[in-house]
């Protein structure tokens, strides 16, 4: 705490820890809310999860430029692209103000570090990838037109258009419509939009940029991805040619047609045009190669005919003995058939008389068997049962009473034959 017990107008005297904290106190005062604070990375450090950046001005003065470290916790390292997070990158950083007292030292603890210029945060990014799977973007794809005459070329002012034009040659190289867009930058979809709704006679559209390590946030924005996708669906064919040796933007998704850099680019517009003059050249010969394949086709017409003829003669020749010999054979066997069904019809007429007779017999035999059945059924049905009345008992030596409509009659069983084998068994056990 400060002494002052010294005259009352001099000033407080203060430790040096004293001293900060009331530098720290007033800091928070003039500082309750968070700022935003631009400036180029210089230096970065990660340790146990945590991210300090270093950053300066983004364009330095003075023989001591200045230096502020800014803190990112975790939570907020993992959200942030690692393009933000690279040396040399100008960014723009929402934190809020502290004051080290043990070394005097005032510091940033960020909320949201992003590149100046863009608002890509890695939440965005994940956002933009999942969108070309949802909305399909990139899956239609023109074709391009036989001969490229006239192409747009969407690139920086620089090595671009040199890369292009010195490698593309070839036969009849297309006319270059140049139109400059930045390398990089949050309003590409707006550029090229603009730049293709102005260049609407064009054959193919190629989307570059020169350099291979300088962050490239821009073509990973969902709205370029959206307006790359809307503009091939309307038949534009495009050539992508960014080129990053570290990333691979998500534009490489969408476009139509993709290679990696502006000179690689040069040779494909080359090689297609080089591949076109071919097929034309081809198509020029196409008369002469077809009167030859005709005439080939004839003369195997012609001994295909000569070879066809004498086949057809031998196979009529064998298919002519061939006839003789089964009608010889077909002959015989009928000869042989019809004396097989003469002698049946013999042997038939000579047995009739006496299977008829035997038919006749035992058709008699059966009516008179009807006949003598009848008889037995005009005396009527009898009620068999013991002498007593009780019921009958069919065992030798028992008394049965028979009634009958004529009459009623008392018998003694003599022998019993039973026609169920069982009970046979059990009478006479072997």
């Amino acid at each position: 705490m400060p002494d002052t017990s010294d005259a009352p107008n001099l000033p407080p005297r203060h430790t040096p820890t004293s001293l900060l904290e009331e530098v720290g106190h007033a800091l928070g005062a003039a500082f309750d809310a968070p700022v935003v604070l631009e400036g180029r990375v210089v230096g970065v450090r990660v340790s146990k999860g945590w991210t300090t950046l270093t950053l300066g001005d983004a364009e330095p003065s003075g023989r001591f430029p200045t230096r502020l470290q800014v803190s990112l916790d975790p939570r907020v390292g993992a959200r942030t692209r690692s393009e933000a997070l690279a040396e040399q990158t100008l960014v723009q950083v929402t934190g809020r103000v502290q004051l080290w007292v043990n070394r005097a030292e005032v510091q940033l603890k960020a909320v949201e570090v992003v590149r100046v210029g863009h608002s890509q945060t890695q939440q965005g990014f994940e956002l933009a990838r999942a969108a070309i799977a949802t909305e399909r973007l990139g899956e239609r794809r023109p074709a391009l037109p036989l001969f490229l005459r006239r192409v747009l070329l969407l690139a920086p002012v620089g090595t671009t258009l040199g890369d292009l034009t010195r490698d593309l040659g070839g036969w009849q190289p297309p006319q270059i419509v140049h139109v400059p867009i930045p390398g990089d930058s949050p309003d590409l979809h707006h550029l090229i939009d603009t730049a293709c709704a102005e260049h609407r006679d064009v054959d193919v559209v190629v989307v570059a940029r020169g350099g291979a390590i300088e962050a490239i946030s821009g073509w990973d924005d969902l709205q370029l991805l959206r307006c790359l996708d809307r503009l091939q669906g309307e038949g534009v064919p495009i050539l992508l040619a960014v080129g990053h040796a570290d990333h691979t933007p998500l534009v490489y998704r969408v476009a139509s047609h993709t290679v990696r850099h502006t000179a690689e680019a040069g040779r494909w517009l080359a090689d297609h045009n080089r591949s076109a003059a071919g097929r034309i050249r081809d198509l020029e010969v196409v008369p002469a190669m077809l009167a030859r394949r005709l005439q080939d086709q004839r003369e195997r017409v012609e001994v295909a005919e000569h070879h066809l003829a004498g086949a057809l003669r031998s196979a009529l020749r064998r298919r002519r003995t061939d006839l003789r010999a089964t009608s010889g054979r077909l002959t015989d066997a009928m000869a042989v058939r019809l004396q097989q069904l003469q002698a049946r019809c013999d042997a038939a007429t000579a047995t009739l008389p006496l299977a008829l007779a035997r038919r006749v017999a035992e058709h008699a035999r059966r009516v008179e068997l009807a006949a003598a059945t009848l008889d037995g059924f005009r005396t009527g049905i009898a009620l068999v049962t013991a002498a007593d009345g009780a019921p009958a008992r069919f065992e030798v030596g028992e008394s049965l009473r028979i009634e009958v409509a004529q009459a009623t009659v008392t018998a003694r069983i003599e022998t019993v034959t039973h026609h169920d084998p069982t009970i046979r068994e059990q009478e006479h056990p072997a």
